[in-house]
C-alpha cells in the first residue's frame, strides 16, 4: 500500500490535468467568430504543456513541503496541501484548457474531459481529504478521457 506522502505526489501529477500556462494559449475568451479554432494537434500540445507545467509546479510545491518521503504526513498537513496548493491549482488548470477552446468537431469530447474534471475537483473541494485518499480517485474518469484523446500528460502521473 502506498502512504498519504507518495499517493499526493502521483496525484498532484495527475490532478494537473488541464495552471493557465504563459505562452500556452491566450486569457481571453476564444470566439468562433474571431479566432479560428485550434486544430487538435495544436489543442494537445497547449494542453499536454498546461499539464507540464502544472505536474512541476504541484510537485515542486509538495517537494517542498513534505520532503521527508518517508515520514507520514499529518492529516492536517494533507488537507492544507489539498486546499492551498491542489484545489486552487486545478481549478486555474481547468479554465485554462477550457479557455483553448475545442477544436472542431471535438466540442462534446472536451466539454466531457473539463466537465468531469471540474466534477471531480468540486468533490475535492467539499472534502479535501479526497485529493490524498488512496480510497478513491475522483480523477479517475477525467484522466481515462484525457488519456483516450490524447492528452496523455494530463491523464498521467507526470
Amino acid at each position: 500500500m502506498r502512504s498519504p506522502l507518495m499517493r499526493v505526489m502521483m496525484l498532484t501529477a495527475i490532478l494537473a490535468l488541464l495552471p493557465v500556462a504563459a505562452g500556452c494559449g491566450s486569457s481571453k475568451k476564444r470566439s468562433t467568430s474571431a479566432a479560428p479554432a485550434l486544430t487538435k494537434a495544436e489543442f494537445l500540445k497547449r494542453g499536454n504543456a498546461i499539464c507540464k507545467q502544472g505536474n512541476q509546479q504541484i510537485n515542486r510545491v509538495a517537494r517542498k513541503l513534505f520532503p521527508n518521503r518517508k515520514a507520514r504526513p499529518s492529516q492536517a498537513q494533507l488537507r492544507k496541501f489539498a486546499t492551498a496548493t491542489l484545489i486552487p491549482s486545478v481549478q486555474s488548470q481547468i479554465n485554462g484548457v477550457k479557455a483553448l477552446g475545442a477544436p472542431k468537431g471535438d466540442e462534446a469530447k472536451v466539454s466531457a474531459i473539463v466537465t468531469s474534471a471540474q466534477a471531480a475537483l468540486d468533490q475535492g473541494k467539499r472534502n479535501p481529504l479526497l485529493l490524498t485518499s488512496n480510497a478513491h480517485d475522483p480523477f479517475a474518469k477525467s484522466d481515462k478521457l484525457a488519456k483516450a484523446y490524447g492528452l496523455t500528460v494530463c491523464g498521467s502521473g507526470g
